[in-house]
């Protein structure tokens, strides 16, 4: 585990790739709400990517939204959420949050670091993207109140060109195109695609995933 992690750190401690990564999966309308905020008052929160290993392969947790009458309601997104007055950082905040929703403890988690933030025009937040590895094989407990599924999405298939899709709807009164990753029936898109995009370019541009399929392979030969 701290081979992957020190990849991943040292990874972290070059240029991210920033808003041309997210951009790659940005929908070609971000705003489809009915009331336009002010970015200047934005809201912060903060989300955690989380990895893990099962079974020799590395998964990433998303969580869907029960349905309710808000901005995000049913939406497939990373654990975590807006930052409280007793949080110290926006880390604190991802800690609490994904404590709070699927049960990692803050102690089985290695932080790795901080991708590029993005503002969410819809619900007016601007979300800090945390970076961390569970060490040991997760027992996610959810909260049903925020969590209606637990989704765990193979990092190898989130690398592969062919999970990348692309839909075209009415949403509201705007007519969106927009590219979405496809795990299963699951569709990841939005503001969620587009932070999970820069992260799987600093993984395509590290030594990360060529080490865990190396590693792979001499478990199954």
């Amino acid at each position: 585990m701290t081979q992957y992690t020190n990849i991943l750190k040292d990874a972290f401690r070059g240029p991210l790739p920033g808003i041309e990564a997210q951009r790659m999966m940005s929908p070609s309308v971000r705003f489809t709400g009915h009331q336009q905020h002010d970015s200047t008052q934005a809201r912060n929160s903060s989300v955690f990517i989380l990895l893990f290993m099962k079974d020799g392969n590395w998964y990433i947790p998303f969580i869907q939204r029960p349905v309710y009458d808000g901005a995000h309601s049913g939406q497939i997104s990373f654990p975590g959420g807006k930052s409280e007055e007793g949080d110290h950082s926006l880390l604190d905040t991802a800690f609490r949050e994904t404590e709070e929703e699927i049960g990692i403890k803050r102690q089985d988690v290695h932080f790795i670091g901080e991708l590029t933030s993005l503002y969410i025009p819809n619900s007016n937040f601007m979300v800090y993207p945390q970076v961390g590895i569970i060490q040991s094989a997760p027992q996610f407990k959810l909260n049903t109140r925020e969590v209606e599924t637990l989704i765990e999405a193979p990092l190898s298939q989130l690398l592969h060109p062919d999970s990348v899709k692309r839909f075209s709807r009415q949403i509201n009164d705007f007519q969106v195109e927009a590219p979405f990753f496809c795990i299963t029936q699951y569709e990841i898109w939005g503001a969620t695609a587009m932070i999970l995009s820069e992260f799987l370019h600093v993984v395509k541009n590290s030594s990360f995933d060529r080490v865990s399929s190396s590693k792979l392979n001499e478990l199954t030969n």
